[in-house]
């Protein structure tokens, strides 16, 4: 909003009545309307969640409002002699607003700018306010105040997640329930399970499914499944608003974990992934177990030594949810990230959480320039995330991101459109061709054209030294010269002017000699020293100017 919009009237409702604000400029306003994607409680909940919104455009902390205690017949007696007011209702999940306030919407950014600063302050300055409404919440924005008094045009609906029940024995006790008695079935004994991991997959999809589609008493007849959705989208684009935030140098804010639902709050796209995970890596110890003596025991003879598996699957999680996840951070911290709905920025620290994302190993002992380049931080914060692409390679809505059949039905017939026109396409291009003098020597496609944030031309040719790379690695004796030509690349690039001819050098040479050893990258080593050439040309003829 800006001045010109004028200030408003603010009434919070919550279960212990009505906090009042007189007169609030607009850029509060805003952010108020912003913490409300948050979904509070309380007033106390959104003096809490302040700091996930505040800008240096707004005071930073709350208690520097003139907040009245009124009761609500009051506040909205007072609101009907204004034009501009807003009314946040906790209790009955609805955002209204009157017809002075501008529209705002349920997802929108906006860019903060102090209103004391000069034009040339205004076009630098960019602190990003994001807001983003939870589904349960109803918006009614420049309405009349007797929208206030009407009830909800919907009921509330807010995903609430049972992890006890997700997490905790009923889940040990029910995979471990199904893959006894799996390991006991005549399928199973017809095949070779048993000795061959690879055939246990069909029996582990079928175990996994039957989990999450099975309703439970527990759950009030719901499914496991239905606890994951309802929220994960909201929680990815409350997690993308913090990203933004540290793009303009503000602090990453955790939402505290002691409001009120925290527990049985919605699952976010990543812990949704990290769930899948786990799920599957109890029943692979499933399996184990079942296949090592004891397991076949406790199948055959004393069904009482079932109760020795699911101690064991107890010790599986335990274990698996604090040791790295594929060379970084634990699960469990990676599900706390999402349950508090900020991003995982490697060394980025997180106010009000004392962990931070952890360096994922491989990129140290990693062959990729493009990686060693990442470690070296030549890109700046690096986030990671987890993208769940996996959840979908079964084949099974149980597992899909997709909340319903139907959208999940629907997505199934666009990639199959997709797939037969790719192949259509494909087979139209698969009449060989006579080979030409002048193509690229490179497979993947080079464009003259430069790599936005890219001003040295780094990236490009750690695009290009990963295609030697990678043809290194299929060629005889080549292994142990990878790691001198990934050094002589960074030496290279990390080079200060007056070391850089040198370091040039040294680079050329050594991918003449690769040349030389394997005649196979005479092309692309010849490409890239005359690359190197032009990059000095070039930045010879930019300091001369």
């Amino acid at each position: 909003m800006s001045d010109e919009n004028g200030p408003a009237a603010v009434a919070v409702l919550d279960a212990h009545g009505c906090h009042f604000i007189r007169t609030v400029d607009p850029d509060t306003a805003l952010t108020l309307f912003a913490v409300v994607s948050e979904d509070p409680h309380d007033w106390d909940e959104i003096v809490d969640y302040w700091p996930r919104y505040r800008t240096p455009v707004v005071c930073e902390f709350l208690s520097g409002l003139a907040v009245e205690n009124l009761d609500q017949k009051t506040a909205i007696e007072t609101i009907r002699e204004c034009d501009a007011w807003m009314v946040l209702d906790l209790n009955e999940k609805r955002l209204i607003t009157g017809p002075g306030v501008p529209a705002i919407g349920r997802d929108e950014a906006f860019s903060m700018a102090q209103d004391d600063a000069s034009e040339e302050e205004r076009q630098s300055q960019n602190y990003p306010l994001s807001i983003h409404l939870p589904p349960w919440w109803e918006l009614h924005e420049q309405v009349d105040t007797a929208v206030i008094d009407a009830p909800r045009e919907t009921p509330i609906n807010k995903p609430h997640v049972d992890r006890n029940v997700l997490y905790g024995d009923p889940l040990i006790q029910d995979i471990a329930a199904r893959t006894l008695e799996t390991a006991a079935s005549e399928a199973w004994l017809a095949s070779d399970a048993s000795e061959n991991p690879r055939s246990r997959h069909p029996f582990t999809i079928a175990v996994h499914r039957d989990w999450l589609m099975t309703p439970r008493d527990d759950l009030d007849g719901r499914m496991p499944r239905q606890l994951l959705h309802g929220g994960h989208h909201w929680i990815g684009l409350l997690v993308w608003g913090q990203q933004l935030r540290v793009q303009e140098h503000a602090p990453v804010v955790a939402a505290p974990d002691h409001v009120f639902g925290y527990e049985t709050a919605p699952m976010g796209d990543e812990e949704m992934v990290v769930y899948f995970d786990l799920c599957r890596e109890l029943i692979d110890a499933a399996w184990d177990w079942c296949t090592c003596e004891r397991g076949k025991h406790a199948i055959e003879h004393d069904p009482e030594h079932r109760l020795q598996l699911v101690q064991w699957l107890r010790e599986v999680k335990q274990q698996w949810l604090e040791a790295p996840f594929e060379g970084g951070s634990p699960p469990s911290f990676i599900i706390e990230c999402s349950q508090r709905r900020v991003p995982r920025g490697v060394g980025v620290p997180i106010e009000g959480m004392t962990r931070l994302e952890e360096k994922e190993q491989h990129v140290i002992d990693c062959d990729c320039p493009i990686c060693s380049m990442m470690a070296d931080g030549v890109f700046g914060m690096g986030f990671v995330g987890l993208d769940g692409h996996h959840l979908e390679l079964d084949n099974e809505f149980a597992f899909s991101m997709f909340e319903t059949r139907e959208q999940w039905e629907e997505e199934q017939r666009s990639y199959a459109a997709f797939s037969e026109e790719f192949e259509h396409q494909a087979s139209e291009h698969s009449e060989p061709k006579e080979l030409d003098e002048f193509e690229s020597v490179w497979s993947g496609i080079v464009s003259d054209a430069p790599i936005p944030g890219d001003p040295n031309g780094h990236l490009k040719m750690a695009f290009l030294l990963a295609e030697i790379i990678s043809d290194m690695e299929t060629l005889e004796n080549a292994e142990d010269e990878i790691p001198v030509l990934n050094e002589r690349f960074r030496d290279y690039r990390n080079s200060d002017e007056d070391q850089l001819t040198a370091t040039a050098e040294r680079l050329k040479r050594y991918l003449q000699f690769l040349a030389n050893e394997h005649p196979e990258l005479t092309g692309k080593s010849a490409d890239f020293q005359s690359r190197i050439d032009e990059q000095l040309r070039q930045r010879d003829s930019d300091a001369s100017t």
